[in-house]
């Protein structure tokens, strides 16, 4: 099977990134589709569960949390669930949380399958062949290969494919307090919650459970300051 040196630029441009400037994204979007939309069937298909890290931001919770669904375009996700836990760390400046969705994509909604082209042979002699000719062209596809289990996707964003969220835990002298621990007793607690890597107050993710019942508590107040609003104001 010949890969053309079309999808090999649209590949490499695509990992090399954009640096956070939409025009360039939508860009080489449209470049990836394009050079993708005679691959076999087989590199199209995804039958594992993706994982994407994302930072939730206000102005985007109403449609990623009240109307469970955000779409996003052309966008990379990952087979791997520990990259994507690793990827851009736990905190960004003026995001509310960093969050993980799990999704299972269906068919149409899967762009390329970048992890199964790298198991294909010609693929990798068509690659080989491409950086011969184009080595700094070349450079980000043979970077990143398939080592973030990468697979690109139209699949939406929504809370209910949330599986986890960054948070700290309350201090821990709140939590004894709390709990009606006396002081003699805390040094020990505490060593065995570090020695367990459970440290309390350090940034971390939520448990699914933990992450979903954060996502419903935000349903519910919402809910609640609508109808409170609507009743004050005469149901307007």
């Amino acid at each position: 099977m010949n890969f053309s040196d079309e999808l090999m630029t649209a590949l490499a441009n695509w990992q090399k990134g954009w640096r956070e400037d939409q025009e360039e994204r939508e860009r080489l979007s449209r470049e990836l589709l394009s050079a993708v939309e005679t691959l076999d069937k087989k590199f199209k298909l995804v039958s594992m569960p993706c994982y994407r890290k994302r930072f939730l931001h206000h102005g985007e919770l109403v449609d990623i949390v009240l109307k469970d669904e955000k779409r996003e375009g052309v966008v990379s996700w990952t087979t791997n669930q520990e990259f994507a836990e690793r990827f851009k760390g736990l905190q960004k400046i003026d995001a509310v949380s960093g969050a993980i969705f799990e999704h299972t994509p269906s068919e149409e909604e899967v762009v390329v399958n970048i992890c199964e082209l790298w198991r294909d042979p010609d693929f990798v002699q068509s690659a080989e062949k491409f950086k011969a000719k184009h080595a700094d062209l070349a450079k980000p596809l043979f970077h990143f290969k398939d080592s973030q289990g990468e697979v690109v996707l139209t699949s939406p964003l929504k809370a209910s494919e949330i599986i986890a969220l960054t948070g700290a835990s309350s201090p821990f002298d709140d939590l004894c307090d709390r709990e009606g621990i006396p002081e003699e007793k805390r040094d020990d607690i505490f060593k065995e919650l570090v020695d367990s890597g459970q440290t309390p107050g350090e940034l971390r993710y939520t448990s699914r459970e933990s992450a979903q019942r954060i996502i419903e508590n935000t349903i519910r107040k919402i809910h609640d300051k609508v109808k409170a609003y609507k009743a004050e104001h005469g149901g307007e």
